[in-house]
């Protein structure tokens, strides 16, 4: 099977995991593993695989990785929400009537996920993506 188009090369499984996900730090995989180590199953490290052997074998994109309604061409980035930073995703750039640079953001939010325009200061480059995208501050 294909990788699909402007998706990462590589992802990241467990063994015993049922879908894969975009870095080895996403929340939903640990807290898998945390899951698994509570019902006595031996937790696994993360590894990296080709994405086309992740879609070989039948696993599903993490919800939280890949969430629907994001394209697969945006930015992981960091969005600053009550004083801790989070995983989000940026869509696009545009510039605000004070002249500051905002960002329009899908970020995860307790149990769903919310799309907003945030400020430049309230947005970061995500480091430990496996893609590569430039985030202006």
């Amino acid at each position: 099977m294909a990788a699909r188009k402007k998706m990462p090369v590589r992802v990241w499984r467990t063994l015993y995991g049922e879908t894969y996900h975009r870095k080895p730090t996403c929340e939903a995989l640990g807290d898998g593993q945390r899951n698994a180590a509570r019902y006595g199953h031996q937790p696994s490290s993360p590894e990296q695989i080709p994405l086309s052997v992740a879609m070989s074998a039948g696993l599903a994109e993490c919800f939280h990785c890949f969430p629907p309604g994001v394209p697969p061409d945006a930015k992981p980035c960091k969005v600053l929400v009550e004083g801790a930073w989070v995983d989000g995703f940026l869509l696009k750039w545009e510039r605000g009537s004070d002249r500051r640079w905002k960002g329009l953001v899908n970020y995860r939010r307790e149990a769903g996920r919310v799309e907003e325009l945030r400020d430049q200061a309230e947005l970061r480059r995500d480091e430990t993506s496996s893609r590569h995208g430039t985030i202006r501050t």
